[in-house]
């Protein structure tokens, strides 16, 4: 099962429909509990797009199609920030250091998303976190890029 399908398989109350009737600039639309993927696009957006329409069905309240007001903007950019934790999650990222994933290429691949997907989550991750925190036993250091340490605890 790949990453589309076991996200689909989380959200058993929604139904997923493929479809090549969508303009390409729309990578998916979520109506009530049916979510429409553009099938005109390839794996990769199709995963973030999927991850970014649960978003909107977890924290988006009305119709904000037009973006008109700041506050429909706003609950566009919580959607997607849910979306980047979502498919690029902490525990992952952790995961990544642990078998030697470094590069953004890989961790990328790792995730099956692009890798301005990865960056985005990690600035979502900063702004949540700050550019350094810790989680689990481990550092994140983003001030500089993507950096993971473990956390060594000092003893007496």
């Amino acid at each position: 099962m790949n990453k589309l399908e076991k996200l689909m398989s989380n959200y058993p109350e929604l139904s997923f429909t493929f479809t090549n009737r969508m303009p390409l600039f729309q990578g998916a639309y979520i109506f009530n509990n049916e979510v429409y993927i553009n099938s005109n696009r390839d794996y990769r957006q199709n995963l973030q797009d999927l991850a970014e329409e649960i978003g909107h069905w977890k924290t988006t309240s009305g119709d904000i199609r037009k973006e008109s007001t700041l506050y429909d903007q706003k609950q566009e950019h919580e959607a997607r920030q849910f979306g980047y934790m979502m498919i690029v999650s902490l525990d992952g990222l952790i995961d990544c250091f642990k078998k030697g994933i470094a590069t953004p290429w890989d961790i990328a691949d790792y995730f099956e998303c692009d890798i301005d997907y990865i960056w985005n989550a990690l600035d979502t991750y900063k702004i949540k976190y700050g550019e350094n925190f810790d989680y689990k036993g481990y550092n994140f250091d983003l001030r500089r890029g993507f950096n993971m340490a473990r956390i060594r605890v000092k003893s007496r």
